[in-house]
């Protein structure tokens, strides 16, 4: 029950994002850094399996859910969330993207040939297969953060001054922009 009404709160939060970007037709990017050059289809990623390379630009017109995740989170329970999501926003242009990371509490510590069997039998289980793609596993902060996580962080501003407690975060060196737990 606790799922499904956190499954529905989710949603009801995204399509209100959605809404008040549809309410003001004009208005249709906002920008948080005007000072950054590019965009995120510059960038690109590995599937999980490495067998393909995936460029950005592929979703060119479309809303992009960057979400990083973690098997072993007290969160997995979001992986069929992010399904529902992925199929009932399709109409509305929206893509998930998925990038485990190991940085939160080491919460994603396995190899990436053990991800998604991972979670199809252990965590969420009961056969679960994601609908929407994972890439490699990968960091997110820190001197090797992928490529693509820093623009996002340099493209709009930290939303809180505050990082949590440092003993459950694992990357070097720690800046104010960094995603958070």
């Amino acid at each position: 029950m606790a799922q499904k009404l956190w499954g529905s709160c989710l949603f009801s939060l995204f399509m209100a994002a959605l809404a008040q970007e549809t309410l003001n037709p004009q208005k249709s990017k906002v920008d948080c850094n005007k000072g950054v050059t590019g965009t995120v289809y510059e960038y690109g990623a590995n599937t999980i399996d490495g067998g393909e390379f995936v460029n950005f630009q592929q979703y060119a017109g479309k809303h992009i859910l960057f979400v990083n995740v973690a098997s072993f989170c007290g969160l997995t329970a979001t992986y069929p969330e992010l399904n529902t999501l992925q199929e009932e926003l399709k109409p509305f242009n929206v893509t998930v993207l998925g990038f485990p990371c190991n940085q939160f509490g080491k919460q994603e510590p396995g190899k990436n040939s053990e991800i998604l069997l991972g979670l199809k039998y252990v965590r969420p289980g009961g056969g679960y297969v994601p609908n929407f793609q994972l890439f490699e596993k990968g960091d997110v902060n820190g001197d090797n953060e992928q490529k693509v996580f820093s623009f996002l962080k340099n493209s709009c501003p930290p939303t809180s001054e505050l990082f949590g407690s440092p003993e459950h975060l694992f990357w070097d060196p720690m800046k104010v922009h960094d995603i958070r737990w």
